[in-house]
């Protein structure tokens, strides 16, 4: 399995389908996937047009959380690709559609119709599966969505991915599987490979100095009622604001996803965190994954120094132990970016091998983040960055 990366590129439809032909005519593998991530606000359908005309190949994506990056830097306005590639990887592509009504049903639907068509495919003896989600952040909760996908897939299937963003409007998130912009959906991935893959998660952040503790007293699945028995959202500013957190050009959701929520967990001083997505009428405060009723909760924050070098870990744990690094997938929070601003060239150099100038890498900034792998407590997490690499020659069983 071999990758390639175009971007961030910021011309018009038309200039990057020229741009993609050229790139893969002179690419010695064969393309087998493109992924393709975008800001909200442009000609979706255009630019996944000029991709699958140029490639032939299937598309999937989705929108950013505000970013998108290659090891060439990263842009807020330019549409990045990467190719997957090569001779030993097989590729399957679907949608789960009525993500909101219900997860499992929609991800069973999706898992059966990949299974027939990997089934009516060739199949690789002793190659491995991993499957790389893209989910609408607005449709999903992110813990019911990994659950439903850990009941579908054998358990040793590697997952990974991550919810889509909209620029931290907190508007409309949308996804992408060959020409169609799709809301209320997930795209699944099923890739059939044989190298090693290590995936890892970090984030960074920490419970604020000076914060106080806040028992879960009325929460449904990802909809927070009450905390301490009153309106979460009140609870929730009055905090922000007594720790200084609010600041008067931005918004309250905003405000909220920077500083999320970190629940107690049993190990040790790590913490479960979840953000807000949307603030009820009512007072409620829909997160994009679930608690429980009689978690304790506190906010949360990070110094940027945190955050660069929680990336700079992520990245000597995935890449060190490759001989090679063949490519490298990067789902990083939409809060990070928010948090490093113009440093943020900082932390993709940090994404990069430590122990080479770049590897092909792609990234996207998105609003949750998934990785379900050997080890993993949890498979869904916020406030992180996920990265998935794979070396250059076939290495047998998945690693990492």
């Amino acid at each position: 399995m071999k990758m390639m990366t175009l971007g961030p590129f910021d011309g018009n439809a038309w200039l990057l389908g020229r741009k993609i032909e050229r790139t893969v005519a002179e690419w010695k593998e064969p393309a087998r996937l493109a992924i393709v991530a975008m800001p909200s606000g442009a000609k979706h359908e255009d630019y996944l047009a000029a991709v699958e005309d140029a490639t032939g190949v299937p598309v999937v994506g989705a929108t950013t959380g505000g970013a998108s990056f290659t090891e060439r830097g990263f842009s807020r306005s330019g549409v990045t690709c990467a190719f997957l590639g090569g001779a030993n990887i097989d590729v399957a592509c679907t949608a789960a559609r009525e993500l909101r009504s219900d997860h499992a049903k929609s991800i069973r639907a999706a898992l059966s119709d990949m299974d027939e068509a990997v089934s009516s495919g060739s199949g690789r003896s002793g190659a491995t599966s991993s499957i790389l989600v893209l989910a609408d952040a607005f449709a999903c909760d992110g813990d019911d969505l990994v659950a439903a996908l850990r009941q579908g897939v054998p358990p040793h299937t590697r997952v990974f991915g991550g919810t889509a963003g909209d620029g931290w409007t907190f508007e409309g998130a949308r996804v992408f599987l060959g020409r169609k912009v799709l809301t209320d959906a997930a795209v699944l991935v099923r890739l059939t490979h044989r190298q090693r893959v290590n995936i890892d998660v970090v984030h960074g952040f920490r419970a604020a100095e000076g914060g106080r503790d806040f028992t879960i007293t009325d929460i449904e699945r990802n909809v927070l009622r009450t905390l301490d028995g009153q309106p979460a959202a009140r609870v929730y500013e009055e905090e922000l604001s007594r720790l200084g957190f609010r600041s008067s050009g931005e918004g309250l959701l905003q405000t909220m996803a920077k500083h999320a929520l970190g629940a107690k967990t049993p190990f040790g001083e790590a913490l479960k965190i979840r953000s807000p997505i949307a603030i009820r009428g009512d007072g409620a405060v829909v997160l994009t994954g679930g608690l429980a009723r009689g978690q304790v909760v506190r906010v949360v924050n990070a110094a940027t120094d945190a955050v660069l070098q929680a990336a700079k870990s992520l990245s000597t744990k995935v890449l060190g132990p490759l001989p090679g690094v063949a490519g490298s997938l990067v789902f990083d929070c939409a809060a990070r970016f928010r948090m490093l601003g113009e440093r943020y060239r900082e932390e993709v150099r940090a994404f990069l091998s430590p122990n080479a100038a770049s590897n092909p890498m792609f990234g996207m900034a998105c609003y949750g983040q998934i990785a379900k792998f050997g080890g993993s407590v949890e498979g869904f997490y916020n406030t992180s960055a996920v990265m998935v690499a794979w070396g250059e020659a076939d290495q047998g069983a998945a690693g990492g």
